[in-house]
């Protein structure tokens, strides 16, 4: 009689604990793909990394390096947001006219999906034009300051990749597609991270801000002097994920300014006074 009463108790908790395993791994929160900005931003990325882009050629991170790099993770799989992110990128930089594609910087996309190959990158790039891409002036860079890669190596080596940025993704089972931020990495001539902008953030203001801060140590030692007041002008806005005017620098320099003119003005107004009475 126990032994049955024991069976039938076990029986009825197999459904509530079974229930629960599926809706822990069904369901996730979506802080968790938050990315940790103080904690990567200054951190390099790893150089050696190798890829394989759309043409099947092979290269490292170091060779898209030397110049400011615009780093977009994306899984070639995708329909909705990623070919999306790509074709708006395409076309915010069409509109930045500061800096020059491959003069200037450089882009790189790369799937986060190991499952991807260099023939998925290329109907991706079907996918883009399919989303509004491929008709500004940054399409012909594609396959040279624009590459669309994947990581060469096992599905940890993409992870860590991605990791090492701070980004994170999950597979959801039930939707059969991955979670992931939308966001570009803005990375500096040594790789480093400088900067993370988020899809909605995107605009040729934004991006032009987001190559000095990627390029700053080479702007601060040049004579860009109009770059450098930008730079110095607006600031990051952690909190709300752009840049807004820096404040209290232009209060500063206000202050600075206004003092100045009252010094000059109280000057002036002394040699008029005391040069009049003396001419007189």
């Amino acid at each position: 009689m126990t032994a049955r009463w024991l069976l039938a108790l076990a029986l009825a908790a197999t459904p509530c604990f079974a229930t629960d395993l599926q809706n822990r791994d069904s369901v996730i929160d979506p802080a968790l793909m938050r990315i940790d900005e103080p904690k990567f931003l200054g951190k390099p990325v790893e150089r050696d990394t190798t890829f394989t882009d759309a043409s099947g050629e092979p290269f490292r991170m170091q060779d898209m390096l030397g110049k400011p790099l615009i780093l977009l993770l994306s899984y070639y799989g995708c329909d909705g947001s990623c070919p999306t992110m790509n074709a708006n990128l395409e076309r915010v930089l069409a509109d930045v006219k500061r800096f020059k594609l491959g003069e200037d910087y450089r882009v790189l996309t790369v799937s986060f999906d190991a499952a991807d190959t260099p023939q998925t990158a290329t109907a991706f790039l079907d996918k883009t034009k399919a989303h509004g891409g491929g008709k500004s002036q940054a399409y012909p860079m594609r396959g040279i300051a624009w590459r669309h890669a994947t990581v060469s190596g096992s599905p940890e080596q993409v992870r860590a990749f991605a990791a090492g940025v701070g980004f994170r993704f999950f597979w959801s089972q039930e939707d059969k597609v991955f979670l992931h931020p939308n966001v570009v990495v803005f990375l500096t001539p040594e790789g480093r991270v400088a900067r993370y902008l988020y899809g909605t953030r995107l605009d040729a203001g934004t991006v032009e801000l987001a190559l000095i801060d990627a390029d700053w140590g080479r702007i601060s030692e040049s004579t860009a002097l109009f770059d450098m007041l930008t730079g110095a002008c607006y600031s990051y806005n952690y909190a709300e994920g752009r840049y807004q005017p820096n404040y209290s620098l232009l209060a500063g320099v206000g202050s600075l300014l206004s003092g100045i003119a009252l010094t000059v003005t109280g000057f002036w107004w002394y040699r008029r006074k005391h040069g009049g009475m003396k001419h007189a």
